[in-house]
């Protein structure tokens, strides 16, 4: 599976409150979980399923 990397702009002192309270893993982890989200709710299950199944079904 090749992997890429976006970039979002976000409020600086929000994000700050964030990290006090998640270490950087976390906050990827929970980004990642929200992005699969938004994966599955907007594309269509026609076309996941021709994506997973050029993966190997790994999902993300």
């Amino acid at each position: 599976m090749k992997l890429d990397t976006i970039q979002i702009r976000y409020n600086t002192e929000k994000l700050c409150i964030i990290r006090q309270y998640m270490d950087d893993t976390a906050l990827q982890a929970e980004l990642q979980t929200q992005l699969q989200t938004l994966y599955e709710k907007h594309v269509p299950a026609e076309i996941r399923a021709g994506i997973d199944s050029q993966e190997g079904g790994t999902g993300l």
